[in-house]
């Protein structure tokens, strides 16, 4: 009695490894691709206003440090990372605020926009600094939250912006990190005829499924007999006659189709199925053979 109980131990111990083997695999190729999205690559060099290769484009938020080259790395990190360096206060709804409701502003001139952001984050004020804007937008950011992805603006009568910001963080402490957004512009008008033209199908199609309703209602008020006598003659001649050509009943024609989807499915179903899958189920068979084997000597 002893070795079967053994064989079976060896076929569970076996089956969980192989399970637990593929589940570790998932896992870490899931990790993988996390940690390749949360790098990011400087496309060119400077510190104003300069690209990166995910798409952003960043202003520096240390100022007097390392400006970025060309490759260097960095982290993508949520906009709290955005700080002043004496105070430690998070600054990044401040800067959110000042590109999405001060747009005009943030886009007209980069340097002024580089000294305004240097301003929140190292207390800088140089000569460029407009203290009647940075009290506005301190008003209007303790007002509100902007969104790290997502937020909107119109722009004018038929462009709106969508917003997204991210901190991209040096790993070097003498290196600047840079505050990144990305606008994405989108049509306006586009979407208000989408949208009219949609109601108005709408409205178009049901008024159609109206009248043919009424139609058809009126039409079997005067052959409603008539009609129902013919259509059931003709079902059971349907059903009892052969199809033309074929010399098979149409229930034999219908068991037929069913067969076939049948078959389809199972062939669907058998590609759908991995290697690794059926690897595991063969394991499994010779396991089971093993331990029959076994039980069958004792």
């Amino acid at each position: 009695m002893k070795k079967p109980l053994i064989t079976i131990l060896m076929i569970i111990f076996a089956i969980t490894t192989c399970l637990n083997f593929v589940s570790a695999e998932n896992e870490t190729n899931i990790l993988r691709s996390s940690e390749s999205e949360e790098e990011v690559r400087a496309s060119e060099d400077g510190h104003v206003n300069i690209s990166f290769e995910n798409g952003y484009n960043g202003y520096c938020i240390n100022y007097g440090e390392h400006e970025a080259k060309v490759g260097q790395e960095y982290s993508v990190k949520d906009t709290t990372y955005a700080t002043n360096k004496n105070s430690g206060e998070s600054v990044g709804n401040y800067l959110k605020t000042y590109f999405v409701d001060y747009y005009e502003d943030a886009m007209r001139d980069e340097i002024v926009t580089q000294h305004t952001i240097w301003h929140f984050t190292d207390d800088f004020n140089g000569w460029r600094i407009d203290p009647i804007l940075i009290e506005n937008i301190k008003s209007t950011a303790s007002t509100k939250t902007i969104p790290d992805n997502g937020a909107v603006r119109q722009i004018n009568n038929t462009t709106e912006a969508v917003f997204d910001f991210q901190v991209l963080s040096s790993d070097k402490s003498d290196h600047q990190n840079f505050f990144a957004y990305k606008i994405t512009y989108r049509d306006i008008v586009r979407e208000i005829i989408g949208n009219a033209t949609s109601s108005n199908s709408t409205a178009s199609e049901n008024q159609n499924i109206t009248n043919a309703t009424e139609n058809t209602t009126s039409t079997d008020k005067h052959e409603n007999n008539a009609s129902s006598i013919e259509n059931t003659a003709t079902k059971d001649e349907n059903i009892a006659e052969p199809a033309e050509g074929s010399g098979k009943t149409t229930a034999e024609n219908t068991q037929e189709v069913s067969k076939e989807n049948n078959s389809k499915s199972i062939s669907l179903s058998k590609q759908v199925t991995g290697k690794r899958t059926l690897g595991i189920i063969l394991l499994l068979i010779a396991l089971v053979t093993i331990a029959a084997i076994n039980v069958r000597r004792d």
